[in-house]
């Protein structure tokens, strides 16, 4: 039997499988051990790898039912007048163009995630990719998507459902790839510290990374608390009989009291994957596929914030690079 055959298709199992743990079990002695569920996080912490992109923004949990999604419709009419489009459930706008906010460019907008704030107020985040001539988004699969965050008060009483804007926050980071951010949680980084965490990620060549961008949010402000924190990572795309190495690993994050007292909460990752490297001196016939040797890629990371943003403070952070 081909050798290739089980490896790729047990990653792919772990890969699509309902228990949803992108793991890479190099054998099926293996398997059962790297499958095995790391601890799970809350759900505002889901370490569920970014799925290929879509033509629409993922939607959060907040955004499931029609009252929500009745509601956010209101707050992007109040947002872009005119220029919302009922049918699309998007806006066709002219926003500042990230590389230089002097110009700006027409660009197609949808909504992510909303949050209603205990004084009944709201934050409304969105999605921005460039628009072509025929008003319709026209990304390149390395394109990223363009964060939006927008501070609404309520006009009138809760049940008229109208919004007024307070603070526009528009097109302030690039993520993701397709057009499109990722997937968007709102987190707690501390006592009385709201914050966003996006969980973005590219597929290009056979080789998948997913990686964490943490925000705090508040105040009319969004500050980038540094990004790019490795999550998960496979080249299953690219795994063949002579490649050298195949692998796949898969972080599940949360946040906990700080170490060291601080304010903000440090962000914990455990880590669990395999990889398969080639046996060296290893002669085999022409029709053989050369032997493996299997080796656990498992660990925790833990990062602190700095001042500036979280750096890792404490284990390593497994995730091959691609």
């Amino acid at each position: 039997m081909n050798y290739r055959t089980p490896l790729v298709l047990l990653m792919a199992s772990a890969l699509l499988g309902a228990c949803s743990d992108k793991t890479a079990p190099a054998s099926a002695d293996l398997a059962a051990d790297v499958a095995a569920a790391v601890p799970a996080a809350d759900a505002t912490a889901s370490a569920e790898p970014v799925p290929p992109p879509s033509a629409t923004a993922p939607r959060t949990e907040a955004m499931n039912t029609p009252q929500a999604r009745e509601r956010e419709a209101g707050m992007m009419r109040a947002v872009f007048g005119k220029d919302y489009r009922g049918d699309s459930d998007d806006a066709l706008a002219d926003l500042p163009d990230p590389d230089n906010h002097v110009d700006k460019l027409s660009y197609v907008v949808s909504a992510v995630s909303h949050k209603l704030l205990p004084d009944g107020s709201a934050i409304l985040v969105a999605n921005a990719e460039t628009a072509n001539t025929e008003g319709t988004a026209e990304s390149a699969h390395a394109s990223p998507g363009l964060l939006n965050v927008f501070f609404l008060a309520p006009k009138g009483t809760p049940e008229d459902g109208q919004w007024q804007v307070v603070k526009r926050l528009e097109n302030i980071a690039a993520l993701g790839s397709s057009g499109q951010l990722g997937e968007v949680h709102w987190v707690m980084l501390g006592t009385n510290k709201p914050g966003l965490a996006i969980r973005y990620g590219y597929t290009g060549q056979g080789y998948t990374i997913t990686q964490l961008a943490l925000f705090e949010i508040g105040d009319g402000k969004v500050t980038s608390l540094d990004g790019a924190i490795d999550l998960y990572s496979d080249n299953m795309g690219a795994c063949g009989p002579e490649t050298d190495e195949c692998w796949m690993v898969k972080g599940n994050w949360r946040f906990a009291p700080a170490r060291n007292g601080g304010a903000y909460d440090d962000l914990l990752i455990d880590f669990k994957g395999a990889s398969e490297k080639i046996k060296p001196g290893v002669a085999v016939k022409q029709d053989e596929d050369p032997p493996r040797i299997a080796t656990p890629m498992n660990g925790h990371a833990r990062y602190g914030f700095d001042g500036k943003g979280y750096k890792l403070v404490e284990g390593k952070n497994p995730v091959p690079g691609v």
